[in-house]
């Protein structure tokens, strides 16, 4: 036998035997955010550990949701978290945030259409996703370059390339409605959304409600008025 099938056949087993949520999970953490090399990486990425701890924890026993008809739900059809995450779960996620939250904007698109995406069918607010402004200063100290940046935060290619960008900085007491995204709003990837607040590089993210009266030139009343936006400018160095 050899080496490879003496690692790979155990782990495999040991996978099977793993609740259905975890298998999905970690599919899907690979297939969206992890570059595949055929070396000894593919023995680990059989194994579960590429899902975020806390949520391999999180996900509820008594819910049918599972990781893959959540997603093929499609966008407005999707469960509420709570339906299918624990509650200490969701506390402790957004308790990521008690610091603050922060979303980088590319500043055309910021300036026409304001901080908010689309609305959310049954909301009053347009909404934004964040990231815990902590935990994304301390990645922007580490990375080398705007790519690595933009890959760590599931952004397209070439996404700083060019562009004129921003960040805006939300308060604890601006955080209007925090909480982990569904998958349903306005902004949703929809080829890399997966359930449970993370994106696949394992970066947390929640939602906020952004006020429908913080519209930019395209949505508004013709006027560019900041002084109803949430949050505060930041320029973006790398």
């Amino acid at each position: 036998m050899s080496i490879g099938k003496a690692v790979i056949r155990p782990l495999k087993d040991a996978l099977d035997d793993m609740p259905v949520h975890v298998r999905q999970l970690s599919e899907m953490f690979r297939k969206h955010g992890q570059k595949q090399h055929r070396n000894t990486s593919d023995v680990q990425n059989l194994d579960s550990a590429d899902v975020v701890h806390p949520l391999q924890q999180g996900w509820r026993s008594d819910t049918e949701w599972t990781p893959n008809s959540i997603v093929d739900a499609g966008k407005f059809n999707r469960p509420d978290p709570e339906s299918y995450l624990d509650a200490d779960y969701i506390a402790q996620h957004l308790g990521q945030f008690e610091n603050g939250a922060t979303r980088i904007y590319v500043t055309d698109t910021l300036q026409n259409w304001g901080p908010g995406n689309n609305q959310v069918p049954g909301n009053t607010s347009n909404t934004t996703y964040v990231f815990p402004t902590d935990q994304l200063n301390a990645l922007m100290q580490q990375v080398n370059s705007p790519a690595e940046l933009a890959d760590a935060l599931g952004l397209p290619n070439g996404f700083f390339d060019g562009a004129d960008v921003q960040l805006r900085d939300f308060g604890p007491d601006e955080l209007s409605g925090l909480r982990v995204p569904s998958g349903n709003e306005g902004g949703t990837d929809p080829d890399r959304w997966i359930p449970g607040g993370y994106l696949p590089s394992g970066i947390p993210e929640a939602v906020i409600d952004i006020p429908t009266g913080a519209t930019g030139w395209n949505n508004g009343d013709g006027a560019l008025d900041q002084s109803r936006w949430p949050g505060s400018w930041r320029e973006l160095n790398l």
